[in-house]
């Protein structure tokens, strides 16, 4: 048809002779297009895959290092040591060895040297242990690329017919997989031999030409996370024996970095005693959660099983979390305080997450809030979405127990599950974090339910605390030395001696803590003084804010009179005009601290506050004094620079008592100068407030810290100091994890007191 067409378009106007030679070559021509070649095309597969793989796919050394010592974990090993030399510097080298199974001639050719292979999904479960197997992508083995540009696989196995035989494999990576080459037509050398029987099994990876420069920074992080990458619910695995399997003997990491031979350990045992509780969650085979709470003081056990949530994707999932209050009370018996705990919390506390033994990253790492608790805990006024037995329970407990949700500073803990044992739960493959599927939803509600569950609980305990302390009178630190000089009397297994001598430490003890609690009652009363005096200033602030709203109102009356003064007076009376506004702007700056120290706002939230700003609000109220006494002030403080939450109130208040003391100071001095500096870090902000005043004696500088004790000459505007400014601007930083102190300065300066206002997390 189309032939007929194309003759009658074309040749219409030619001879038929010529019509048919035309028809003639048109037919050959179609009869040749008409014939086809059939055929199959195959895929190839790019060098620059290992790349993406290696080097993209995944992006932290530490999760590379991991997934490497897996492998020996997949391979029944019991240790596996962790080597890096001389990674400081270009060029390093790093060492991964196991004494697992190795890998024979066939295993490498067929499972390592195959990309993707499902070798661990046919096999999930390791010959020797019956472990779940961690790899499930087959790609896990390229992270050795992400590391460095050479690679020396070295393994030691036993083949079916029971000789042992030694496998070298070098991989260039750098030189020889380079894109637009076929993977397949790039040759990677081995060497097989045969070795005596007497030698161990295992694989040794020897990683050369280290891609990265190592600093300290990150070796502790690397310490870090391989501390963290094994689960700490070895019960589970340890010992455990399966039906035609060895009993596990364990997985242990251990590593040598000659460079950094100092490095933090893992969280051990007495630090986690400290806890206030221990929470422990477990789903039976029906999906019915189940929690357990032991409490350490004082000693109780609370189980919890809500009816109303059920988790069908998580069969046998756990986790454990150790719950901190950081309160001086709870760290009584131990070694370490309430700012060490925090510190410790600050930089490892979390719930990881344990995928088959092993962490997955970044669960759990300070800046992570997978469960949301930090995120709760900025919005306390939101309501949480609960069972309805968390209601009832809620109920039952006085106040707002929901504002006691712990931070992710607060809890230690794992959570343990397993691609057997729950098959929907999916890790991506950059080999970090899960698939956030339905299954990794019910996860984070598993565990939420229970931390929420154990913050009533806690709520409840604090609350019947509270009540049974104001049901019951303390006795005085007199009342009960007092008690243990009679027991020391009474006690006939002492010898004369001996109850002399500890009835003298106690009678020396009983003094001292006469005089103390007599500074206590000046203390107190003193503070009782300075509320009334902040009541009575509360209500001077009202009637002097009236007054100057007068003084602008007449103000303002007045000029309209201009126009009726005589041209002789119009110049007098624009300087009393003049005088007048002087005088309102004066009184209004002196009296807008006061909205700042009373102010409601100042004191219902913490916010962030831009601190060269509040520096400006603390010292221009007393530029006139400044002037007057000829003192020359510059605020150094970087304007983009904030402070940790803090209540507006008290920053002021810390900056003022600082600030009005330099005043003092530097007063009668010659050369009259103050400054105030900040710098900050990851750990938070510290402020430098120096002055070239009188200077104070090193003896002296916690002294002045103590109520009562003062340095400071009486000044005819600031008056005379009490004593206890510097005990009010410790105690207010004190409730931030932060302090107050001297510190040594440079000239021109003679004095520096540094204050630190350390991060909350």
């Amino acid at each position: 048809m189309l032939t007929d067409i194309f003759n009658v378009n074309v040749c219409h106007d030619l001879e038929s002779g010529e019509k048919r030679e035309i028809r003639g070559k048109m037919t050959e021509s179609l009869r040749n297009e008409r014939q086809s070649e059939v055929g199959n095309f195959q895929f190839e597969i790019d060098a620059s895959l290992l790349f993406q793989l290696g080097e993209q796919l995944v992006a932290r050394r530490s999760v590379a290092l991991a997934e490497l010592i897996k492998n020996a974990y997949d391979a029944d090993a019991t240790e596996v040591t962790v080597l890096l030399e001389n990674v400081t510097r270009a060029h390093g080298t790093i060492i991964v060895e196991d004494n697992g199974t190795g890998m024979t001639f066939e295993a490498i050719r067929e499972r390592w040297m195959r990309i993707a292979t499902d070798d661990k999904v046919r096999n999930p479960i390791s010959p020797v242990y019956g472990r779940p197997r961690t790899g499930a992508k087959g790609i896990g083995r390229f992270a050795a690329r992400r590391l460095a540009n050479k690679l020396t696989l070295d393994s030691v196995a036993k083949r079916e017919d029971g000789i042992k035989e030694r496998i070298t494999v070098k991989f260039d990576w750098k030189e020889k997989f380079n894109a637009g080459q076929a993977l397949t037509d790039i040759p990677v050398t081995y060497e097989k031999t045969i070795v005596e029987d007497s030698k161990p099994t295992g694989v040794m990876l020897y990683l050369e030409d280290a891609r990265e420069v190592w600093n300290e920074e990150d070796i502790a992080e690397l310490q870090r996370d391989l501390l963290s990458l094994i689960s700490p619910f070895p019960e589970e695995y340890k010992g455990k024996e399966k039906s035609g399997y060895k009993p596990d003997a364990g997985f242990k990491i251990e590593w040598e970095i000659p460079e950094f031979p100092d490095y933090k350990g893992e969280l051990d045992e007495q630090f986690l005693a400290a806890s206030w509780g221990v929470l422990t969650g477990y789903v039976d085979n029906q999906g019915t959660p189940r929690y357990h709470l032991e409490i350490r003081e004082p000693q109780e056990q609370l189980d919890f099983i809500p009816t109303d949530e059920e988790f069908k994707n998580l069969a046998e999932a756990r986790f454990r979390i150790h719950f901190f209050i950081y309160k001086s009370d709870y760290f009584d018996d131990f070694d370490f305080g309430v700012r060490d705990a925090q510190r410790i919390g600050r930089e490892q506390g979390g719930v990881r997450i344990y995928l088959d033994g092993f962490r997955v990253f970044p669960y759990g790492d300070p800046d992570d809030d997978w469960l949301q608790l930090n995120e709760r805990r900025a919005r306390r006024t939101e309501r949480l979405i609960v069972t309805e037995q968390l209601l009832k329970i809620e109920k039952s407990i006085s106040g707002r127990p929901w504002l006691l949700i712990p931070g992710n500073n607060q809890v230690f803990g794992a959570v343990e599950i397993s691609r057997l044992k729950q098959p929907r739960i999916e890790i991506n493959v950059s080999r970090e974090r899960l698939v956030e599927n339905e299954a990794f939803d019910q996860l984070r509600r598993f565990v939420q339910l229970g931390i929420y569950w154990m913050t009533l609980q806690y709520a409840r305990a604090t609350a019947e605390e509270r009540a049974k302390r104001r049901q019951e009178k303390p006795l005085s630190v007199l009342e009960i030395i007092g008690q243990a000089v009679d027991k020391v009397r009474s006690s006939e297994e002492l010898s004369h001696e001996t109850r002399h001598e500890i009835i003298q430490t106690l009678e020396h003890a009983k003094e001292r803590a006469q005089i103390e609690e007599e500074e206590h009652i000046s203390e107190l009363s003193m503070l009782r003084v300075l509320s009334s005096t902040g009541t009575t200033i509360s209500i001077i602030n009202h009637q002097l804010r009236a007054v100057l709203d007068g003084i602008r109102a007449i103000r303002i009356e007045l000029s309209k009179l201009r126009d009726y003064i005589s041209r002789e007076k119009q110049s007098e009376f624009n300087v009393i005009l003049n005088q007048i506004g002087d005088w309102h702007n004066t009184a209004t700056q002196q009296v807008s601290p006061l909205g700042i120290l009373l102010g409601k706002e100042t004191i219902v939230r913490r916010r962030r506050l831009a601190l060269r700003e509040i520096v400006d609000r603390v010292t221009s109220p007393l530029s006139q004094y400044m002037h007057d006494y000829g003192i020359e002030f510059s605020n150094d403080v970087p304007a983009n620079f904030r402070t940790p939450p803090i209540f507006e109130a008290e920053l002021y208040a810390v900056l003022l008592h600082i600030f009005t003391n330099a005043l003092k100071a530097v007063r009668n001095t010659t050369y009259r100068e103050i400054a105030v500096k900040a710098n900050r870090n990851d750990d938070g902000i510290r402020i430098f407030m120096l002055d070239t005043g009188r200077g104070i004696e090193k003896e002296r500088r916690e002294k002045v810290f103590k109520p009562f004790e003062t340095d400071s000459a009486p000044d005819p505007i600031l008056g005379v100091g009490t004593g206890l400014g510097l005990k009010i601007v410790r105690d207010i930083l004190e409730t931030y994890g932060g302090t107050a102190r001297f510190i040594d300065v440079e000239v021109p300066w003679h004095t520096c007191i540094e204050v630190i206002l350390p991060n909350r997390r």
